[in-house]
């Protein structure tokens, strides 16, 4: 439910999905998609090497992704609550050469997804619990079918010539306090964890 939420969320890809879909389709559109899908394998795959080996080289690293976690969780919602109010603006969008590669560079060179990544996955690992890895890996790939699933309906949406309903001030509201309340909701659970 979280991560739905957080795809909607207004952002620089699901921005970018909207303009493509609004200027080029929404098969050039799932181009892109995909490309930001492929991005989240590289990030997941970061994480498990990543917590794996702080894990094993510190009995302080969990606890220490575990605080990492909820100081960056209440980062994006603050973040979030002050730009509560901003619209979304779709600014036209030069064509490019090859959408699915715009996507795969636009996801793994934006340091916001891996520290998300960083502070969100981890708390539903169990690293406490043999398998810490696999979970990992399911979360990523339950990660990637929601972005693809969201980003495909927006796209859709898009093509159908609803922009109006996404520049709407009232929906990026909704979306921004819904966003908050996760953002503040899981850094809690993982507090009282």
């Amino acid at each position: 439910m979280a991560s739905v939420i957080l795809a909607f969320t207004p952002g620089p890809d699901n921005i970018f999905v909207i303009v493509t879909s609004l200027a080029q389709g929404f098969k050039t559109s799932l181009k892109f998609i995909l490309g930001l899908c492929t991005g989240i394998v590289l990030h997941t795959f970061l994480i498990i090497i990543g917590v794996s080996a702080l894990i094993s080289q510190s009995q302080y690293g969990l606890t220490v992704l575990k605080y990492f976690a909820v100081f960056y969780l209440l980062y994006l919602a603050y973040k979030t609550y002050q730009h509560r109010h901003d619209p979304i603006n779709l600014s036209p969008l030069n064509k490019v050469e090859n959408y699915f590669f715009r996507g795969f560079i636009m996801n793994i060179s934006n340091p916001k997804v891996l520290l998300f990544f960083l502070a969100f996955f981890p708390q539903f690992a169990h690293f406490d619990q043999e398998g810490y890895a696999s979970r990992l890996a399911l979360l990523g790939l339950l990660f990637i079918l929601v972005t693809f699933f969201v980003f495909s309906l927006i796209a859709w949406l898009a093509s159908r010539g609803r922009q109006g309903f996404v520049e709407n001030p009232k929906y990026a509201y909704s979306i921004n306090v819904l966003a908050i309340f996760v953002f503040v909701s899981v850094s809690l659970l993982l507090l009282l964890h």
